[in-house]
């Protein structure tokens, strides 16, 4: 299990036009509410995760990034700014990637082996970044979607775990192969929309093929946690909008679902990384 640690607004900057200019500001204090929840229900179904961290909230709030090592979490690296890497310049990336590493050793995280990008933002157009993340000490990488959407999405990569440039793994978010295409059933929105009825087999059979990763927000366990944008003028952000709402009300009861019936490991822990013991360093 992953889960991306940001606020729902930081999360859409990019998908809002009204939005513009707004990378990099301090997230909003629900994030904290949420991510304790989060923590609340890993401890209550006995499961651990990977935290991909926005590197603004831990500056705001170290001690959730403290909090979230003495459960037993991984701590991994979302950036700084929640950009898109292909809008990106090779530089820029790297200046915001040391950045955010700096941030959390500074608030004293030791062990820092993972990556993900905003929006699932390595593609194509920005496999250089990979070289980065390994020349900056990382060891893996969880960025690559391995379907198509506008914004995101290799879909001919690999849907399982593996290593994407030599000394650098790329662990995927899950899918279910029909009819020769990958059908997201990871997390996100993917989660939100489909009928768990549907879901739970689809989970079922792609798992009988090898570990999935799943990822969730903290916002997702708050259906009101959709504020700060005020009122979409474009159709594109009103239709965006909408389709955010969706199903928002029924999704902290399948993420429960969803823990309750499966046990979930970091990434650091499920493939033994080094100096990881579980513990905060």
């Amino acid at each position: 299990m992953t889960v991306d640690v940001e606020d729902w607004y930081t999360s859409s900057i990019d998908l809002f036009a009204e939005a513009e200019g707004d990378h990099g500001r301090p997230p909003d204090a629900s994030v904290l509410t949420n991510t304790r929840r989060c923590l609340e229900l890993f401890a209550r179904n006995n499961s651990k995760a990977t935290f991909f961290i926005l590197t603004t909230v831990a500056e705001a709030y170290p001690e959730l990034i403290r909090e979230i090592e003495r459960e037993g979490h991984e701590i991994g690296v979302h950036g700084y700014q929640h950009r898109l890497v292909y809008r990106l310049t090779p530089a820029e990336f790297e200046e915001d990637l040391k950045k955010s590493i700096a941030i959390l050793r500074g608030i004293g995280v030791r062990h820092i082996h993972g990556f993900r990008a905003p929006y699932w933002s390595i593609t194509k157009k920005s496999f250089w970044a990979l070289d980065i993340l390994k020349r900056n000490g990382l060891r893996y990488d969880a960025s690559i979607f391995p379907i198509y959407r506008e914004l995101y999405g290799i879909p001919d990569a690999p849907t399982r775990p593996y290593e994407v440039i030599p000394g650098l793994m790329e662990y995927p978010p899950a899918t279910y192969r029909f009819c020769g295409l990958n059908i997201p059933i990871a997390g996100g929105g993917y989660l939100r929309l489909l009928p768990y009825r549907l879901l739970k087999p689809m989970i079922r059979r792609a798992g009988r093929q090898g570990g999935l990763v799943f990822y969730l927000h903290p916002y997702e366990l708050d259906p009101t946690d959709v504020q700060g944008v005020g009122s979409p003028k474009s159709l594109k952000s009103r239709l965006y909008l909408f389709q955010q709402m969706l199903g928002r009300n029924g999704n902290p009861q399948k993420i429960g679902k969803l823990l309750a019936t499966t046990r979930f490991e970091s990434f650091a822990a499920a493939y033994g990384m080094e100096g990881w013991n579980g513990r905060a360093s």
